[in-house]
Formats: structure tokens, sequence, C-alpha cells
């Protein structure tokens, strides 16, 4: 095979095309298989079927890939990193705490926190 100038241009012409393009497909899969895996919470504090002793109790957690959360029905705030803390009051007895999350594609989960309230 005879290379001259103008052949070898066009090859490296042709092949920094396809690098840019398959870098371009590979950086948008990357980002776009976190949202096919749906939303996800995890929750940090407290540990879920413990005991408390007080009256009121912070939930502290993260949630990932969402657009809205609530606990027991009630919009929770989140950072920009996914980061939320929620103070709730216990009663004496089984407190059963509820976290639901929607993401943008209208995909949903639940995580549930059952916590004992002590009286004191």
């Amino acid at each position: 095979m005879n290379f001259n100038r103008t052949s070898t241009l066009r090859f490296i012409r042709l092949a920094a095309i396809i690098v840019v393009a398959l870098v371009i497909i590979i950086f948008a899969l990357s980002r776009s298989l976190n949202y096919i895996h749906g939303p996800k919470i995890e929750i940090f504090q407290p540990i879920n079927g413990s005991a408390v002793a007080s009256t009121t109790v912070t939930i502290i957690g993260r949630a990932d890939r969402i657009n809205a959360l609530s606990l027991n029905g009630k919009t929770v705030f989140i950072d920009e990193l996914g980061n939320f803390k929620e103070t709730v009051t216990l009663f004496p007895g089984v407190n059963i705490l509820t976290l639901d999350a929607h993401d943008q594609f209208g995909r949903e989960t639940s995580s549930q926190l059952e916590l004992v309230g002590v009286n004191q």
C-alpha cells in the first residue's frame, strides 16, 4: 500500500474523529447509567429498630437520583448532594417512619424506619 502525504493526513483526521466520537459516547453512557438504576434512599442515622429515649429524633441520610422526597407524606428538603436531615417527634412505643422518593421518570422507592420510643 502506497501512503502519500494526502492519504496520511486523511487517515489521521479520520482517526481523530473516531476517537472524539468514542469519547463522547463513553461519557454520555457513563452519565446516563445512573438514571437507569432509579432513585435510592440511604438512612445513616438512627439505625432501624433502635430504641430512642427522647421525644424527638433526627433522621439523617442521602437520596440519590430523585426529584422529590417525603417523610410520612411531608416534604423533606435535600441539599445539592442529596443529603437530608429531618427532625421528627416520637411517641412511646413503635414508630414507623416511611421515606418516599420519586425521580424525573416517575419511578419511586420507599424505605421504612422503625424506632421504639422509650418513656423517660
